[in-house]
């Protein structure tokens, strides 16, 4: 009897055991940070949630609806970088830890005035306001509590808050900043949607069996208890959120595994990603389902072409199912303090399967992880390793243009995602004049979004990248950009602290480059069109000066417009 207990309880440690290490150990430390702002800890997104083309890659810290908030260093460190990204982070300030952690935090309204001089001094040293200024380790030593910043509303920002984000110093990783601030929170994930696919066809070309989920005792139930399948190899996916206690809003969940007959097959813990990988999000999750106004499904065993680090697998992470056995299915999905809610249905094949795609002898297919080409006539594209996340058949068309210099192409379907840039090359089918052969560019149409692409010509072909999938034409564009300029004068005059407005306007709503210098040196004017924007400042002492505004388009058009005035 000593002998079966004994066997019993080593076989439950370790059984225990297997499945605690299904994802790598987390040992962050808990008691190191402080939070951040002076309020109680409210969140408007957590780290994981999926948005389009990305993961939310930190906390969003709820800051009372209002903006300029103290924000304050969670622990000594030193502010190693400051980053201006209008179209993201708006202002941020990073601050680097002795322990190997670096905190940043995002939206702020302004920094000190000690670093918002050298922050300008370093915009001024690169001629460029957008971007990073690094600063050394000893430069901007801070303390635990010392001011950092004020919270703001700036860059892509939908309402004042705070973007905190916690990163490995080393690699630049972020990590899930709930496994550093414990926070009050006894409420499990929510599981509402469940989707089947047969894994021996590309995801992209079904349409998954999906279906609504049941509370129960004990965790969640599909109707009737049995899904039933023709398949032997399938997946699954799963729409689930989760709520921290007392916060209503709906969250990104932390982990979700499938098991069956209790064993782990596959499942995903989202935590340690870099910004390099956050665009697998479109791998993660049912691309197409989204892509047409449906739920985000986040599958359970990725994709061949998923390169995020998140995962884990059994082998290839699939229910292989080779005879008509019942199994016992459990998904267990769990929120970052460990609170769990649990899916159970039994699995069963049917006797007769569904023929498997014949996928890896059908040159029509594109496949993932390797270098596709698709040629015809006048148009070509090449992909990348890494540009497709699963096997897709390739679909062709083109249509005649009175207007074009070349047929529009239409290279198969946007709700096909792409991960890396894909080449692609166009002959024009009438003769371009020599004189505009500078200013081809290439069009690319996508659910009803224009984009311009600027050309490279390389021996008879005009080529361009792009991420998306749609319908590509070749167009001449001799139109160049219109400057207007309001604040000042041509012959006028400004004082210190007035603000000087450039608009700029293309026919294509294309803009590549835009340049000001005042008497010949770079001169900072903030904004990414078309609204160009600067403020007189130390740069522009008093006398008389020559501002001149340089706009470029896409198709390589140039504007210039000089005037001259006094400061007073």
């Amino acid at each position: 009897m000593l002998k079966h207990f004994l066997i019993f309880h080593f076989s439950f440690f370790i059984f225990n055991s297997i499945h605690a290490q299904l994802f790598p150990a987390q040992n962050y430390p808990t008691n190191y940070f402080r939070y951040p702002l002076d309020i109680p800890l409210k969140l408007n997104a957590n780290f994981g949630e999926m948005r389009p083309n990305h993961f939310h890659m930190g906390l969003d810290l709820f800051t009372l609806r209002r903006e300029n908030l103290p924000v304050y260093a969670p622990a000594d460190g030193w502010i190693s970088k400051v980053k201006v990204d209008p179209n993201g982070f708006g202002n941020a300030i990073y601050v680097s830890h002795p322990n190997g952690y670096t905190t940043l935090y995002c939206h702020m309204n302004t920094f000190p005035t000690k670093v918002l001089k050298a922050m300008k001094e370093g915009q001024y040293a690169k001629q460029s306001w957008k971007g990073d200024v690094e600063f050394a380790k000893g430069e901007f030593p801070v303390k635990k509590n010392e001011l950092l910043a004020y919270s703001g509303n700036t860059g892509a920002s939908a309402g004042p808050h705070v973007h905190y984000e916690i990163r490995r110093t080393d690699d630049d990783v972020c990590l899930n900043p709930l496994l550093f601030h414990r926070v009050q929170d006894v409420t499990p994930p929510d599981i509402t949607k469940l989707a089947v696919y047969d894994r021996t066809k590309s995801t992209y070309e079904q349409t998954p069996r999906t279906m609504m989920l049941t509370r129960a005792a004990g965790g969640y139930v599909v109707a009737g208890g049995t899904i039933t399948v023709s398949s032997e190899a399938v997946s699954f996916a799963i729409v689930a959120t989760d709520r921290i206690t007392g916060v209503p809003n709906a969250n990104g969940i932390f982990e979700a595994v499938v098991y069956v007959d209790e064993e782990p097959v596959s499942g995903f813990q989202i935590d340690g990603i870099d910004y390099l990988q956050t665009r697998y999000l479109n791998a993660h999750i049912d691309y197409r389902v989204k892509a047409n106004g449906g739920s985000y499904y986040q599958h359970l065993s990725p994709l061949p072409g998923d390169r995020l680090p998140i995962y884990f697998k059994q082998d290839d992470g699939l229910i292989h199912l080779n005879d008509t056995t019942t199994r016992q299915v459990k998904i267990v999905v769990k929120d970052a303090n460990n609170n769990a809610s649990t899916l159970r249905f039994k699995l069963k094949r049917t006797a007769t399967v569904s023929p498997a795609a014949n996928i890896q002898n059908d040159s029509r297919y594109m496949l993932p992880n390797q270098i596709n080409i698709f040629e015809q006539g006048d148009v070509q594209m090449v992909s990348s390793e890494k540009s497709f996340y699963d096997a897709f058949r390739f679909v062709y068309n083109y249509k005649t243009s009175a207007t074009a210099y070349s047929n529009i192409h239409v290279m198969h379907t946007p709700l096909i995602p792409v991960h890396d840039s894909m080449m692609f090359r166009i002959k024009p089918n009438k003769e371009i004049p020599a004189s505009v052969r500078n200013r081809v560019i290439m069009i690319r149409n996508a659910r009803g979004k224009t984009v311009v692409e600027r050309t490279t010509f390389v021996k008879g072909w005009y080529e361009a990248k792009s991420r998306e999938f749609g319908e590509f034409w070749l167009e001449v564009d001799e139109v160049p950009p219109t400057v207007a300029i309001a604040g000042v004068a041509d012959g006028g005059t400004v004082g210190s602290g007035s603000t000087i407005t450039c608009t700029v306007d293309d026919n294509k709503k294309a803009i590549y480059r835009f340049r000001a210098e005042l008497d010949g040196e770079w001169l900072m004017f903030s904004g990414l069109g078309p609204v160009y924007r600067y403020r007189v400042d130390e740069y522009c002492p008093p006398g008389e000066h020559e501002l001149k505004i340089t706009v470029e388009d896409e198709a390589g058009n140039i504007t210039e417009r000089v005037i001259r005035f006094t400061r007073k």
